[in-house]
């Protein structure tokens, strides 16, 4: 549980130290700031993986199919929310934080359907994330306005069409990505 915990940590870091410490970020050029926080998401995302591997699969709770199978629908729309965070979109028009929403319910969904500790650690520790990295954003930025739809309907439309698309790749690629069937 230890990779687990310390890569869930170290992407934490990486996303919100130049929000809660920022001299640290002023610290290095902007071009070695970007390959330091590119590593060090990389690694994170390698600890992540090798300790959900390595971790406890002990079961908290037991997730009835039906649930697993609406966690799975739900999952399109937040691939479409997620997709919907360009100027334009129509998810713009009434989402402000479209990634970090489309990610913490991403997150949600995989805790509620995971019912075993390493996926606590994992969905749960990401879900704590997002919602800290939306309220540090809002206090320091303010709550983005919400922005017109394009007029151009393709563009203002796409992120229905892009999340579906991510969606249906991910869940047809799970198991060999990420050694899990979807459907249990």
């Amino acid at each position: 549980m230890t990779f687990l915990i310390a890569g869930v940590a170290v992407w934490t870091f990486v996303h919100l130290a130049h929000r809660i410490v920022p001299g640290l970020a002023t610290a290095l050029p902007v071009i070695a700031r970007k390959v330091v926080a590119a590593v060090l998401l990389i690694g994170s995302v390698w600890l992540m993986v090798q300790g959900y591997g390595e971790a406890s699969a002990a079961v908290l709770w037991a997730v009835p199919d039906w649930l697993r199978h609406l966690g799975i629908a739900l999952l399109a729309v937040a691939f479409i929310i997620y997709m919907g965070s360009y100027s334009g979109s129509i998810i713009r028009t009434r989402i402000a934080h479209p990634q970090l929403t489309g990610f913490k319910l991403w997150a949600a969904i995989h805790l509620i359907v995971n019912g075993d500790a390493r996926s606590v650690v994992l969905f749960g520790g990401l879900l704590v994330w997002a919602v800290v990295q939306v309220i540090i954003l809002n206090r320091q930025e303010g709550t983005p306005a919400l922005l017109a739809a394009a007029d151009n309907k393709l563009k203002a439309w796409a992120p229905v069409p892009l999340g579906l698309l991510v969606w249906v790749v991910l869940f047809g690629s799970h198991q060999w990505l990420f050694g899990v069937s979807p459907l249990g």
